[in-house]
């Protein structure tokens, strides 16, 4: 059985959430971790990066010297990819696609593992009463003072409709807010402290169960 720290909106302490094992005891696989994270990020990459061709460069046409007679090889262009300045044979164009895709399962299973590691180092804290936020930064301040250390640089995970409580979590510094909906193994493993609503645990039961 994991617990967490409990705090209501105002920052009363409550207590402890009993969080199903389902979600956050999930046994790691760091293969499967790493394998996501790659994925995730790969995503994320744009292929930027282009080299001219020797079509592309501007390099004049005329013979560096004369085709016979010298004891050396035939050349015709200094745009050649063995002379300085020349094109450059197989590079990279400019749109490289690094997208990979993973299957709906391997995904479900690596985010409830590393919301399990994350619960099993005691580093999950739960907010109850989220619809109740003002959408005032102070409120978000002052419960961030009751958490302490758990509230350092935090993950803040809401649900669709708390707009409101986004809002004043997103105005602290040093703090990431994301929707349930767009909640990503990178973003959990990236940040050691989480701060989720109970709400939130009721729609990851859901998720783990699909």
């Amino acid at each position: 059985m994991t617990n967490a720290l409990t705090f209501n909106i105002k920052g009363g302490e409550e207590e402890k959430t009993t969080l199903p094992k389902e979600v956050f005891e999930v046994k790691a696989n760091p293969t499967l971790l790493a394998q996501t994270v790659r994925i995730i990020l790969g995503n994320q990459r744009k292929g930027g990066a282009k080299t001219k061709t020797r079509s592309e460069v501007a390099k004049t046409t005329a013979k560096m010297y004369k085709q016979k007679g010298t004891g050396r090889a035939r050349h015709g262009s200094y745009s050649a990819p063995i002379f300085v300045g020349g094109g450059v044979s197989l590079g990279p164009t400019g749109g490289q696609n690094f997208r990979r895709r993973q299957s709906a399962d391997m995904s479900r299973k690596a985010m409830l593992e590393a919301l399990s590691i994350r619960a099993q180092e005691k580093k999950i804290v739960v907010v109850t009463e989220g619809g109740k936020a003002t959408g005032m930064t102070k409120e978000a301040r002052k419960l961030r003072d009751k958490m302490g250390e758990l509230a350092g640089n935090p993950l803040v995970v809401v649900t669709t409709q708390q707009k409101e409580l986004a809002r004043e979590w997103r105005n602290l510094r040093g703090v990431k807010v994301v929707e349930r909906d767009r909640l990503n193994v990178y973003e959990v493993l990236a940040r050691k402290n989480i701060i989720i609503t109970r709400e939130v645990i009721d729609e990851l039961k859901n998720y783990a169960n699909n």
